[in-house]
């Protein structure tokens, strides 16, 4: 080594060895933004209480014929960022084959802009499905809960598939279709509601699929027969 290039390197040395030091000023500026924001937040959603729905979970029907559980691609999780949830398959006593999934967002997850593009109506037709129609938004009432579910019919290389696709929003209170419509999941409809005071206090999604009903309301009474078995309020 040349004996000119050995002081620069030691200097060198000690200046990454150099521990880094923190503004106290800045550091303590950031705290209090921090607590300002908390208490603006509580102060703006505090004088008005977000009307939350009838609580509901699922029983899965782990009696039903040759029931399974149906494993969660791992690239659906890391696009959903779900708490809780899974997926089940059984074979009803007609022998007609379902299929059920059931994610739980807790509040403060934000469910809406995930559940934009895990819909039946995107999803379906990108595996190879058809959809045929969407047959609309109803409310149903199973065991005290209303439920918004919006059914679809694809085909599914010539066998009729029936989807059952259910999101539910725990601020809103679904008394009709109208009300279930109106609801914007966009980023335009979050700012909206954060304006109005809504705070986001969790959501769930269900989806349900049928296969080899011909009549659309025979499936939808078939549906309502599970859902009277799977669905719970608490």
């Amino acid at each position: 080594m040349r004996r000119g290039t050995a002081a620069p390197i030691a200097r060198s040395i000690e200046t990454q060895r150099t521990p880094i030091r923190f503004n106290f000023y800045l550091l303590s500026a950031l705290a209090v933004w921090l607590l300002l924001v908390e208490t603006g937040v509580q102060i703006w959603y505090r004088p008005h209480p977000t009307l939350i729905s009838s609580r509901w979970v699922v029983r899965w029907p782990e009696s039903e014929s040759n029931y399974k559980q149906v494993p969660i691609a791992p690239a659906a999780e890391t696009l959903l960022r779900y708490n809780e949830g899974g997926g089940a398959a059984w074979e009803g006593p007609d022998g007609r084959q379902w299929m059920m999934y059931f994610f739980r967002w807790l509040p403060g997850r934000t469910a809406a802009r995930f559940i934009k593009v895990h819909r039946p109506d995107i999803c379906l037709p990108a595996s190879g499905r058809t959809m045929e129609r969407d047959n609309g938004l109803r409310i149903l009432a199973v065991n005290g809960v209303k439920l918004p579910v919006r059914s679809y019919r694809f085909d599914d290389r010539g066998v009729p598939l029936h989807v059952f696709y259910c999101y539910w929003d725990a601020r809103s209170s679904y008394e009709n279709v109208a009300a279930a419509e109106s609801e914007d999941w966009s980023a335009r409809g979050r700012i909206r509601a954060a304006l109005q005071r809504r705070r986001e206090i969790g959501a769930q999604m269900l989806e349900i699929v049928v296969w080899g009903y011909q009549d659309d309301a025979e499936a939808s009474e078939a549906l309502a027969r599970e859902l009277s078995q799977v669905i719970r309020a608490g």
